[in-house]
């Protein structure tokens, strides 16, 4: 029995940090997977969604560029290859800054995966942030998402909130994580989340 205060935490030799015995050194976001994207037209991982971890994290921080708008795109993939079934959706609240209103998208039932808001790619220096939490996509039930982001096109910035769900119980195992159209240039890093 420990009192409050009291824990003794213990390095050992392997790197795990224990408190009282227990293994605390893999709790918390576990860096799976990063991603540094260089004029990409996309991200593939494969076998990043294992029976480890129950719920994922994607965080991106990108520079986009295209000749018009760019949207955020994220398509689920089973053993090796994008799943295209017409069973992606997708909102998008958005809030623009500079003009002070708000909009929102929907995208109900699609092949094209979950879309996540646009951004003007022809804006020199703009900057795209999300930050994704994905729920279950291992798990034979459907695979959801929700997150915010940030778009700032230099002259017009957005905060957003989004969620999504992949209307089916599909098992995934990896992710394509993509702009719309052109390139982007940044990090993308996926973290699972051990309890």
């Amino acid at each position: 029995m420990s009192t409050a205060g009291t824990e003794r935490l213990v390095i050992e030799s392997t790197g795990e940090v224990k408190a009282n015995g227990v293994d605390v050194s893999k709790t918390g976001w576990i860096l799976l997977s990063s991603n540094a994207v260089s004029s990409s037209t996309g991200t593939t991982v494969d076998d990043v969604f294992t029976s480890t971890y129950t719920n994922y994290k994607i965080v991106a921080n990108v520079t986009g560029s295209h000749t018009t708008t760019q949207g955020f795109k994220i398509i689920m993939r089973a053993s090796g290859s994008d799943d295209t079934n017409n069973k992606y959706t997708s909102g998008v609240r958005t809030f623009r800054i500079n003009s002070d209103n708000e909009f929102e998208t929907r995208n109900d039932v699609q092949t094209s995966g979950f879309d996540l808001s646009g951004w003007d790619g022809s804006q020199t220096g703009n900057a795209v942030s999300r930050d994704i939490t994905l729920y279950g996509p291992q798990t034979n039930r459907r695979t959801t998402l929700s997150g915010t982001g940030m778009t700032d096109e230099v002259s017009n910035q957005q905060m957003m909130y989004f969620g999504g769900s992949f209307e089916d119980t599909t098992s995934f195992d990896g992710i394509t994580i993509k702009p719309s159209a052109g390139t982007w240039t940044g990090q993308i890093n996926i973290y699972g989340w051990a309890d």
